[in-house]
């Protein structure tokens, strides 16, 4: 009973998201998330209880790999590594659910009125933890001397950016749904921009070697 369970929750938040993606949440209405996963819709409020508590459980599931993302950022590493495994780890979620990212994003260019308190929560420790490890590099040398809340910010919405301005990336790519290979060079451009602006240049070290292999 309890994979009965599991799948239909998927099949449901599935569905919810491609809903949401498409339409906002004002537009949604349960019973085109109800036919798009395939389930009666009496099934979506017992497992969900409103159209506002299956919302927040779609935003909180995009939540959770963005934290995983961060965890590749830690101050004992070099900021070589860890701001390039941060910039990649951030183009594969973006990648790998886009419906979601969607409306993650949709939520937070409308101030996230919407956006549970666990999320909220859950964002902020990881703001604060990112930033810290920024300041931590640039007060060792490893960084340039540049604020570390403007980096991240331009981290976030560099990395955004197919999700954001996807119609407008089509016109540019002249492809409708980004491929595999304009992800990768995403993450190459963004990581390039990101690690020739900020890296410290060490002793006998020549800027633009970074990148020759």
């Amino acid at each position: 009973m309890s994979s009965i369970r599991e799948r239909n929750q998927q099949l449901i938040l599935a569905a919810a998201s491609e809903e949401f993606a498409a339409n906002g949440f004002d537009a949604t209405q349960t019973r085109d998330i109800a036919a798009r996963a395939g389930v009666p819709k009496a099934n979506l409020y017992y497992y969900f209880q409103s159209k506002e508590n299956l919302y927040g459980k779609v935003l909180l599931g995009f939540v959770e790999p963005l934290l995983e993302a961060s965890a590749v950022l830690r101050e004992s590493d070099d900021p070589l590594i860890g701001l390039r495994a941060y910039v990649a780890a951030r183009i594969r979620i973006a990648r790998e659910h886009p419906a979601i990212a969607k409306v993650f994003s949709g939520e937070l260019l409308l101030g996230g009125r919407q956006l549970p308190d666990e999320c909220r929560d859950l964002l902020h420790g990881e703001a604060r933890r990112n930033v810290e490890c920024l300041r931590s590099w640039i007060d060792r040398g490893l960084l340039a001397p540049i604020d570390p809340e403007h980096l991240m910010l331009f981290i976030w919405s560099a990395t955004r950016t197919y999700t954001n301005i996807g119609w407008q990336m089509g016109r540019i790519t002249g492809r409708e749904v980004p491929q595999d290979e304009d992800y990768a060079v995403a993450a190459e451009t963004i990581t390039r921009l990101v690690l020739e602006g900020v890296v410290a240049p060490r002793a006998g070290e020549i800027r633009g070697v970074l990148f020759a292999t």
